[in-house]
């Protein structure tokens, strides 16, 4: 075997595990999302006026090698509600929509950057010193009952 056909071989493994790594992500993403339209949908079956999310949706500095935490797009317009059976659900990508299925409508979003750390060293050769920045960027969003 030569050297273009182990490197072949090793380049379709890594295609191999990033795709199983990404049906892991995805599969686990998955089941954050219904956990939260499951609990939109339990705090409107008892009656709630509000309903209140916060959701990670993407990593800044370091911390994730995949970015985006969970795809929140902007719901498109005319969306189904929860009454019509008769029109499709949201897709599983937009968790805003799906939310809004349950019958709440979007009030308020807003988004904070939580610093999760900070490495700094001083520089050898010059003045000053480098930081090194972690963090999260959270989506708050507000739902008021339709």
């Amino acid at each position: 075997m030569g050297i273009q056909e182990r490197w072949q071989g090793r380049q379709e493994g890594i295609a191999a595990e990033n795709e199983a790594r990404d049906a892991r992500w995805e599969a686990q993403m998955e089941a954050l999302d219904t956990a939260v339209v499951q609990r939109a949908a339990a705090a409107f079956g008892r009656g709630d006026g509000w309903f209140e999310v916060e959701v990670g949706v993407r990593s800044a500095g370091s911390m994730s090698p995949h970015g985006a935490a969970s795809d929140l797009g902007v719901p498109a317009p005319g969306r189904a509600r929860r009454e019509d059976p008769g029109t499709p659900r949201a897709p599983r990508s937009d968790l805003l929509s799906r939310i809004e299925d349950e019958g709440w409508s979007l009030h308020t979003a807003q988004y904070v950057y939580v610093q999760l750390g900070a490495e700094s060293r001083e520089k050898w050769f010059a003045s000053g010193e480098q930081v090194a920045v972690k963090g999260k960027i959270v989506g708050m969003y507000l739902f008021r009952r339709v």
